[in-house]
């Protein structure tokens, strides 16, 4: 009996282990380009982007359109997205983590907004959102 109950465990933490992927892929996938109309929801999104490993999806709804264009004129987006994941993405899901829900430090206009994080982070002392259009970029 105490292999039969050693095999049900393992069957269990293996399902347990498969539907967190499933939970996780499916709510990035159900992430709608209206979430980045609003900076309020766009943070989120980007959270759930990038814990579900949708480098890919990240950089199409968060780079500005024109950066995005030069990034990736000549260069493949796969290489790209998993530069990103391997570099940049893991330091970026922390400081989108600690700014969500917060009110940004200096609102220059109702198309920018920053937000002040520790430089440690990504580098920088500041993330900066831009809404091009109708929708919320991070800037560069």
């Amino acid at each position: 009996t105490l292999g039969i109950l050693s095999m049900r465990m393992f069957q269990l933490m293996v399902m347990t282990v498969v539907t967190s992927i499933v939970c996780v892929t499916a709510s990035a996938e159900s992430i709608k380009p209206e979430a980045h109309e609003k900076l309020e929801t766009a943070i989120p999104a980007g959270i759930k982007l990038l814990k579900a490993k949708e480098y890919k999806l990240f950089l199409k709804r968060f780079v500005i359109p024109k950066d995005f264009k030069k990034h990736t004129k000549g260069k493949s987006l796969d290489e790209i997205a998993q530069r990103f994941g391997e570099r940049k993405a893991s330091g970026l899901l922390a400081v989108l983590k600690k700014i969500n829900r917060t009110k940004p430090l200096l609102k220059n206009t109702a198309t920018e907004a920053k937000f002040g994080i520790e430089k440690s982070a990504i580098g920088k002392e500041t993330i900066t959102f831009v809404k091009v259009g109708k929708y919320w970029y991070i800037q560069n």
